[in-house]
Order: structure tokens, then C-alpha cells, then sequence
């Protein structure tokens, strides 16, 4: 017996072991993750972004290669002709030998252009400007994204909450529905009693498994964000809190039109617009070239190795005529920087009104936070005392059913408010282009 008793415990010991250490490799791979560190996982990760790194170094490129018009180009040209026979003229009565019946061309032309009406430059100019512009859309990408992190991340930390709560409902009702069905069993209560609280328990069960997958959903959707897979196993700290904050409607507008990288986009591209125009301009003025040609061939005349020839000149382009065209690229030019000027100033309205909802909002879930910190203790107070009415037999069963419903909704509120005053603070910031 004591054999087979010792065998027993160490397989029990041995199953224990086994059971904790999967438990612990199962906690161990759940990741705890801060806001901080969330927001540098998406920025790593995301596509959107990714897709706009990329354009600023396609607009850097575009600087080089701007740039390099202002340089001479050398072009090498090679030709190898194989004839028939070699040409010949008739002179006399004789066949002349003109050349041989294989040509060889090896020809080297250097160009540099002196003056293109300010065409040059301002294309220059344009390429820095549109540089400039990818760099602020990669800031606009960020802040959106950042803004989209942090909805996400408190959108968790609100789904647990509101799992708390619905968890804490399920226990408060059915110690109900047991003390409701003691006290019917020895005659104190009426059978109704028991079918209120029985229905109850039904209702927040369901509440419950609706919470538990909102917890799901929100952590899906916060790992999606990061680019990581949906169902990875995610926990984050809790900083769904109240921080108090002195703000001034006005100065947040006025900073939010000095720092939102769309207002600064608009700028950058008006000033591009500028060289646009310069470059329809430079179509007036002639173009003017300095070119250099070194020939190195044979076989062009007849019994000759190689003939060394070079040549140096001034090309001076000018378009004459080409029915308006010049005009009117000039004069669209021209419609495309006024209609952005108008874009500018329906860009700042917008602004304007993003930052003061978001500051009103964030003023309002301030207010409700601490009216439904108020209420909570007062329906905590209020379960507390019908629970003991109940127990003498002053209160129905229905009075502690609706005081623990109003508790419910009173945390719910709370919750729900301090998560709304998170996400407006983000969404001012966001607003006002970086940080309060």
C-alpha cells in the first residue's frame, strides 16, 4: 500500500509540474506592452507608413537628379557599317574609290547648357520643395497613426473595464438569487423572488459574454495596427486615468496652425507652384548650349587608318511659335497656385474645428468623469442598504435588482467617460500637431 501510495503522489506531483510549467510558458509568451513601446512597434511596422518613408526617398532622388542639369553631360556614340562593296563615283571614264567598304565611327560630344530662361533652377528648386512636402505627408502618416495607437490601446483598456464590471454584476446577482432562494425555501420570500433574480442572471451572463469578446475584438484590432498577427496574446498597462490639464481653446488653435504638418504641406506647395510657373515662364526665353564633338573614325575616305576630327560651337534654341501653348501652361500654372491658396484657408477652418471639437469633448468627458465618479459611491451606498432592506424584509427583490443595475451603469458611465477624456486629449494633440 505504501508502495502504490507513494507511486500515486509522485504521478500527481509529476502531472502538477507539468500543468505549472505550461501555465508558466503560457504566461510567459503573453507580452505586456506600454503605450510608449506600442506606438514604436507600429511606426516599425506599418505599411502606410512604410509606404511614405519610401516616397521621401523617391522625392531625394529627385533632388539628385534635379541637380545634375546644372552639370555638362557627355554622350559616346560608336558605329560599325559594312558595305557591299566600297562607294565609288564615276569620273572620266574611271571608277574613284570614295571610301572603304567598312566604316568605323567613334564619336564624343560634350554638352553644356549656359542659359534656359530659369528653367534649370527652378526645376531644382521644385524637386527641394517636393522633398520637403513627402517629408511633412510622412509626419501627417505618423500622427495619424500614433493617434490611431493610442485609440486602439485605450480601446482595450476599456473593453477589460467594462469585463470587470460585467464580471462583478454576474457575482453580485446570482449571491442574490442564492440568498432569494434560501429565503424561499424556508417560506420567507415568494417564489417570484427566485424567477427575477433567476432572469437577471441570464441578462448579465450575456453581458458578460458580450464584454469578454468586445476584450477580443479590441485586441485584434490593436494587434492589426501593429502588423502583427490578431491573435497574438497582448496585455497592456493601465493608463486609462484622469490627468487634469489647464488648456486655452485659443492658444491650441493658434499652435495647431503653426504645427500641423498639413498647413506646413500647403506652404511648401505653394511655393513649388511658384517654380512651376517659372518653368512655364522659361518657355519665352531661348535655350542656350556650349557643345564640344570629338570624331575619331575610318573608312569614310578611301586608304586612310584613322581621321581625328573635333569641333566646338554655341546652340542657341528658340521656340518662335506654337500656337499659345507656352500661355496657356503658364496660365494654368497660375489657376493651380490660386486654387491652393483657397485650399489653404478651408484647411485651416477645418483645423480650427477639429481642435475646438476635440477640446470641447475633452471638456465634457472631464465633467462626466467626475459626476459618474460621484455616482459610483452613491450606488455602491445604495446596493449596500436595499441588500440589507432585503434581508429584513423591507425591499423587494426587484429594489436590489434595479440598485444593482444602477451600480452597473454607474461604473459603465465612469469607464466609459474616462475612456473618452483619453482619447480627446490624444485627438487634441493630434490636432494640434504634436505634443500639449
Amino acid at each position: 500500500m505504501a508502495k502504490g501510495s507513494d507511486g500515486k503522489r509522485m504521478r500527481i506531483i509529476g502531472i502538477t509540474l507539468v500543468v505549472i510549467s505550461t501555465v508558466s510558458v503560457a504566461w510567459a509568451e503573453v507580452e505586456l506592452l506600454n503605450l510608449e513601446k506600442s506606438i514604436e512597434i507600429a511606426l516599425a511596422n506599418n505599411y502606410g507608413l512604410r509606404a511614405a518613408s519610401k516616397n521621401v526617398i523617391s522625392a531625394k532622388e529627385g533632388v539628385c537628379e534635379a541637380k545634375t542639369a546644372f552639370y555638362p553631360t557627355l554622350r559616346l556614340e560608336s558605329k560599325y557599317i559594312r558595305l557591299n562593296e566600297p562607294p565609288t563615283i564615276d569620273f572620266m571614264g574611271q571608277s574613284i574609290a570614295m571610301g572603304d567598304e567598312v566604316i568605323y565611327d567613334a564619336k564624343g560630344t560634350l554638352q553644356q547648357l549656359l542659359f534656359t530662361g530659369g528653367k534649370i533652377s527652378s526645376a531644382y528648386k521644385l524637386a527641394i520643395h517636393n522633398h520637403e512636402a513627402a517629408k511633412l505627408e510622412f509626419i501627417k502618416v505618423k500622427n495619424e497613426l500614433i493617434l490611431a495607437v493610442k485609440s486602439a490601446y485605450f480601446g482595450i483598456l476599456k473593453a477589460q473595464k467594462f469585463y470587470k464590471v460585467a464580471t462583478e454584476s454576474v457575482n453580485q446577482v446570482d449571491a442574490h438569487l442564492k440568498m432569494a432562494q434560501n429565503y424561499y425555501n424556508v417560506g420567507m420570500v415568494a417564489k417570484i423572488d427566485v424567477l427575477k433574480a433567476d432572469v437577471q442572471l441570464a441578462n448579465v451572463k450575456q453581458n458578460l459574454v458580450h464584454a469578454e469578446n468586445g476584450v477580443k475584438l479590441a485586441k485584434a484590432s490593436f494587434n492589426n495596427l501593429l502588423g502583427r498577427e490578431q491573435n497574438t496574446p497582448v496585455e497592456v498597462v493601465d493608463i486609462l486615468e484622469f490627468t487634469p490639464l489647464e488648456l486655452e481653446l485659443d492658444k491650441c488653435i493658434n499652435t495647431a496652425h503653426l504645427q500641423r504638418p498639413e498647413l506646413k504641406q500647403i506652404d511648401v506647395n505653394l511655393k513649388a507652384l511658384e517654380q512651376r510657373i517659372k518653368i512655364a515662364k522659361s518657355q519665352y526665353y531661348p535655350s542656350i548650349s556650349m557643345i564640344g564633338n570629338y570624331d575619331y573614325q575610318k573608312g569614310h575616305k578611301p586608304k586612310i587608318e584613322w581621321e581625328k576630327t573635333w569641333s566646338v560651337g554655341v546652340m542657341v534654341n528658340l521656340e518662335l511659335w506654337n500656337w499659345g501653348a507656352t500661355g496657356a501652361r503658364v496660365n494654368q500654372a497660375k489657376a493651380n497656385l490660386e486654387a491652393l491658396e483657397e485650399q489653404k484657408l478651408l484647411l485651416k477652418n477645418r483645423i480650427s474645428l477639429e481642435v475646438r471639437e476635440a477640446y470641447l469633448n475633452l471638456q465634457e468627458a472631464e465633467k462626466n468623469i467626475g459626476v459618474a465618479k460621484k455616482s459610483i459611491g452613491q450606488a455602491e451606498e445604495n446596493f449596500r442598504i436595499t441588500k440589507e432592506m432585503y434581508k429584513e424584509g423591507a425591499a423587494t427583490s426587484t429594489d436590489v435588482l434595479d440598485a444593482q443595475t444602477l451600480l452597473t451603469q454607474a461604473k459603465t458611465n465612469y469607464y466609459q467617460a474616462l475612456y473618452d477624456y483619453n482619447l480627446a486629449l490624444a485627438r487634441l494633440e493630434k490636432a494640434i500637431g504634436g505634443k500639449l
